[in-house]
């Protein structure tokens, strides 16, 4: 099952940077305050919880 992350209470919006995932720009940023786009984030998220789940 795909992970969505909800972004409505932390995310935010600046010029555009490159992602901290895949390089290319985004104007999102996450709750920490890191450039990325919503899809990288919940991608990350996912393999990185399925490695814990195996482990």
């Amino acid at each position: 099952m795909p992970i969505s992350l909800d972004w409505t209470r932390g995310g935010s919006a600046g010029a555009p940077v490159p992602c901290v995932i895949c390089g290319k720009p985004a104007i999102c940023r996450s709750p920490a305050g890191k450039p990325v786009h919503k899809v990288c984030a919940e991608a990350w998220t996912e393999q990185h919880s399925a490695r814990k789940a195996v482990a």
